[in-house]
């Protein structure tokens, strides 16, 4: 049985995240592996330290903040989930959450994070917005957007997630790293979209990791549809930076 952990799909849901686990679920139910899909939310306990997956997804800053006072109180089991290998997926506004501290202009307060990442957060009173091309691995490309008023700052420590290619919003230079990465089970990222539900090989590796073997082929009607909805959104981005599938930094 695979347990994932959808924490606050009510309250951090914007850009419909919580379709990123619904399909993490259609895509391993393609093969022989049971998944339990259980949420973790405001007065509703859930032993994280079991799960084999938690899944953040993106908020507005102030249910961001609200969402990690809520969670402070699972500081010792979330130590214990990251120690045995589990799967942390965060995505957008929710990355401050778990980075060392976060600075809010618009209050002048300061938050304690749950210091998972080697990173600093800074809520700024101005949104931007950006289409973005990025590549990981071997030059694996991937696409999103980001609309966010917080600034991110790694440590020399923190490894990036990405390597931006392309920013429409200019906010991020070619070659700059976005995102947060610790170990091989712990992915972050401003980009929304969602993420995995608008890149289908990123979610064929998050759940391979969570399958424990090689994934075996899906041709159900949706995955093929949302490779198709990948090609497109990339060929029209690629026209706009003329960014190619074959090239890296």
């Amino acid at each position: 049985m695979i347990s994932i952990i959808a924490a606050y799909p009510d309250f951090l849901d914007l850009y419909g995240e919580y379709s990123a686990v619904r399909l993490l679920e259609k895509r391993l139910a393609c093969g022989d592996r049971q998944v339990k899909v259980s949420t973790l939310t405001f007065g509703r306990y859930a032993e994280i330290e079991k799960a084999d997956m938690i899944y953040v997804g993106a908020g507005t800053e102030n249910r961001m903040l609200a969402a990690l006072e809520d969670l402070r109180g699972y500081a010792g089991q979330l130590k214990a989930f990251l120690e045995k290998g589990g799967i942390l997926e965060v995505s957008g506004s929710s990355m401050a959450i778990f980075c060392n501290r976060i600075t809010d202009q618009r209050s002048g307060n300061r938050y304690e994070g749950l210091g998972v990442f080697d990173a600093e957060a800074e809520i700024t009173p101005k949104r931007r917005y950006g289409e973005l091309i990025c590549s990981y691995g071997d030059g694996k490309k991937i696409i999103g957007a980001v609309n966010s008023s917080i600034d991110f700052r790694r440590n020399s420590g923190q490894k990036e997630m990405f390597t931006v290619l392309w920013d429409s919003s200019k906010r991020f230079q070619k070659g700059a790293g976005e995102g947060m990465r610790t170990g091989e089970n712990v992915y972050a990222s401003e980009i929304t979209g969602p993420l995995i539900c608008r890149n289908p090989r990123l979610m064929d590796e998050i759940a391979e990791k969570l399958y424990g073997d090689s994934l075996p082929e899906c041709t159900d009607t949706w995955y093929l549809e949302a490779w198709k909805a990948y090609e497109h959104a990339f060929g029209i981005l690629s026209a706009e930076s003329h960014i190619r599938q074959d090239e890296t930094v």
